[in-house]
């Protein structure tokens, strides 16, 4: 049998943790059982991923995409903004909410840059208006750009469900669009 290398190595690694994912959920998931699926050894899995989370955060990213890939351009604030969290539970609902919770809860495990991921999006949506000229050139806190994710993943794991369009809406109405606008300052 021929030795799989590179790209097609790790095709191969994050179909089978996809496949052991769905069969046996979060909680049941384990790097032997991916390597036994993949043909591979332990020692395969751990030179690309240091831990469960990272392999499933990486196979998550390879099945459902990344929020980074779809940041949604409507021509307006209000518009961008409910785009992006319909987005945001639309990936939870992809992977579902048993996968979701359960990275949540090793969130410690996932490398810095996927934490910065939401916020980052949140700041280009932001970023956008400004230069649209909808809202003015003051900074917006970082705690007010990783709230919205904040919120859905405290939904997420509370209520074990992808929020719903109402809860999604009060996000955006009630506490993001108002910050923004109030940190942002007036349009030029």
């Amino acid at each position: 049998m021929e030795r799989r290398r590179g790209s097609t190595l790790e095709h191969a690694l994050l179909a089978a943790a996809w496949a052991e994912l769905q069969r046996t959920g979060y909680a049941g998931f384990t790097i032997d059982a991916v390597a036994r699926a993949a043909g591979t050894s332990r020692a395969v899995l751990y030179r690309r991923w240091p831990n469960r989370a990272a392999l499933v955060h990486a196979t998550v990213r390879a099945h459902a995409g990344s929020v980074t890939d779809r940041v949604p351009d409507t021509g307006s604030l209000d518009g961008d903004v409910r785009a992006l969290l319909r987005e945001l539970a639309a990936g939870i609902e992809r992977i579902g909410v048993d996968v979701a919770t359960g990275l949540l809860g090793e969130l410690d495990e996932i490398p810095d840059d996927v934490k910065a991921t939401v916020p980052g999006v949140v700041e280009q949506v932001v970023e956008r208006a400004r230069a649209r000229g909808e809202i003015g050139d003051s900074p917006v806190p970082e705690a007010v750009l990783a709230m919205p994710g904040a919120l859905i993943r405290y939904h997420v794991v509370t209520e074990r469900a992808v929020p719903s369009q109402d809860v999604l809406d009060g996000i955006a109405d009630q506490l993001l669009l108002p910050l923004v606008r109030h940190h942002a300052g007036a349009s030029r």
